[in-house]
């Protein structure tokens, strides 16, 4: 514990002397950081194999894309740019954008595709400039005990170290508290980055989209990663007159997908618990009919009473309700506001449509980004980052300097404040008062919200009502005109 304290107030003494603000420093860390990952490559992979049971495919893929992350935050780094706009003050230019490190930040990492979870947030952190402090619990995980022997060498002891759960207020109080697991109190302070990992993802497949395109992303999304990832759907909702078709096509791509790698198989039991216990309970009750090998299951929900319904899903589990059209599917279901991610399969209007009345922190139309099933959920209190998850300005402040004069309107008052001649408190009124540009639209020919209801109404009487009015008087008229002729006769 003593040895932890003493690390932790290292990290504190150089956030305070602003050590890891210089570009330069923020570079090697990085290089040092990529070394590390890139000559271990091999260890990390097994032990991502070795933890999750995961086909090649899917470790490769989580390897390959914090690499990625990782270049490209180093890649962001211009020393040669920031220099020139660290002086550009002197030279008499504004440095608006100026941003500085928070100065501390904690990593407490998610379970779900570890090593890029933990990687992503890290290589933010230090490329914005700060110390970090990652989160590792004495687990029997084969990736955090490849971690604990390679990271420390890699960086800068006064830039980063490894601890237990830190619960001293006095720290978490002081730093950035990235939490990926869902379980930080939400009244923390509004610079934590708390994942929202118990929000929901939904899907809502129209009859108007490419079923087969749609149910193969769709399969991918919630079964590739254990069916763990937070971005994967938990409801998919489809439209009645193509829900056989896109039931077919969801089984054929899961089985073949599991077909491509026998390993898969090894870890088809392991489900997770809440899940699985949702899904007996609704086949019990007759609320749901689930298809399906022991490797994954789709589930057919037959009433929307049922609990499944809306549960965060964790497995390889898909459910699938029906919905009779568009406004059924984003108005009739008590979704939250905003669902974490909502994926929109149809034409152009009508997934238009959906993205634009269902609040989503994420809306994606016709497809589901790879990229999102790798990493933790994003924070929501945070403009989403779907490539990298993280950003450097998630752990920087804006600390703006500013050298240059205001101009145009803003001198006006200025020159009135300081009695500069030719600035008068009438001359400044009439610049108030100026009237604002026009709209280009007619303003004789603006209408309020009841002159176009009646106008509207008036049209559809005119153009349906009355002409269908006017043809049945007429048939009566004539009928009546030949009943009188026949009598007469």
């Amino acid at each position: 514990m003593a040895s932890q304290e003493i690390a932790i107030e290292r990290l504190q003494m150089a956030a305070a002397d602003g050590r890891p603000e210089n570009v330069r420093y923020r570079q090697d860390q990085l290089q040092g950081l990529h070394l590390a990952l890139r000559t271990n490559a091999s260890k990390l992979c097994n032990a991502l194999s070795e933890d999750t049971k995961a086909p090649s495919a899917e470790i490769e893929s989580e390897y390959y894309l914090t690499m990625e992350t990782l270049r490209h935050f180093y890649d962001s780094l211009d020393f040669d740019k920031s220099l020139k706009e660290e002086y550009s003050v002197t030279e008499g230019k504004d440095f608006a954008t100026r941003r500085s490190g928070v100065g501390m930040v904690i990593i407490r990492p998610t379970s779900h595709t570890r090593l890029y979870s933990i990687i992503s947030p890290l290589a933010a952190a230090l490329t914005a400039g700060n110390c970090v402090i990652l989160e590792l619990q004495d687990t029997l995980l084969q990736i955090d005990l490849v971690l604990r022997d390679i990271l420390p060498p890699a960086l800068d002891v006064n830039a980063f170290c490894i601890s237990r759960t830190i619960t001293d207020t006095s720290i978490l109080n002081t730093t950035v508290l990235v939490d990926q697991t869902g379980n930080a109190p939400s009244a923390g302070p509004v610079t934590h980055l708390l994942s929202s990992s118990s929000t929901r993802t939904v899907a809502i497949v129209d009859r108007t989209a490419d079923i087969q395109s749609a149910a193969k992303v769709i399969a991918t999304a919630r079964f590739t990663f254990g069916g763990t990832s937070p971005y994967a759907p938990d409801l998919v909702l489809v439209n009645e007159y193509v829900k056989k078709e896109f039931f077919e096509a969801c089984s054929k791509y899961a089985t073949l997908a599991f077909a491509r790698d026998s390993g898969v198989k090894r870890v088809s039991g392991n489900q997770n618990e809440a899940s699985r216990k949702a899904v007996k309970e609704a086949e019990d009750k007759r609320q749901a009919v689930s298809f399906g090998s022991n490797d994954f299951k789709l589930v057919d929900v037959l009433d929307r009473n049922t609990p499944l319904i809306k549960m965060k899903i964790s497995g390889r589990y898909l459910p699938i309700a029906t919905c009779s059209g568009l406004v059924d599917a984003v108005f009739s279901h008590e979704f939250e506001n905003p669902l974490l991610a909502g994926y929109f399969f149809g034409d152009a209007g009508s997934a238009k449509y959906m993205a634009q009345h269902l609040p989503c922190h994420v809306s994606c139309l016709n497809h589901i980004p790879v990229q999102l099933l790798v990493g933790p959920a994003a924070p929501i209190t945070h403009d989403p980052d779907i490539k990298h998850r993280y950003n450097a300005n998630m752990f920087s402040v804006a600390r703006p300097q500013y050298v240059e004069r205001p101009t145009g309107a803003f001198t006006n008052a200025e020159k009135l404040l300081q009695g500069v001649k030719g600035i008068s408190t009438s001359r400044i009124r009439a610049l108030a008062v100026k009237p604002l540009k026009p709209t280009g639209q007619p303003s004789n020919w603006a209408l309020g919200f009841f002159e176009q209801g009646f106008f509207v109404g008036a049209g559809f009487f005119l153009t349906i009502v009355f002409p269908i009015l006017g043809y049945t008087t007429w048939i009566a008229g004539r009928k009546g005109l030949q009943l009188a002729m026949t009598l007469k006769k």
